[in-house]
């Protein structure tokens, strides 16, 4: 398997950049077994795993529940 001349930070910034253009997740284009596939993957996600920690978080805003 040939490696990536692009950084781990490049390839996540593509699958970030390609979620906020709309593009599906099927969009990625590298081959499914890679560690760029994955890489990708998770920047295209990132946005929603931050927006549920945020959330989730004591600090985000929201009255403590009792």
């Amino acid at each position: 398997m040939t490696m990536s001349t692009r950084s781990p930070t490049a390839i996540s910034d593509e699958g970030r950049h390609a979620r906020d253009r709309g593009d599906p997740i099927t969009a990625n284009p590298y081959p499914a077994d890679s560690d760029e596939h994955r890489i990708w993957e998770r920047g295209y996600q990132i946005p929603d795993h931050e927006a549920q920690d945020a959330a989730a978080s004591p600090d985000s805003g929201q009255a403590p529940s009792s």
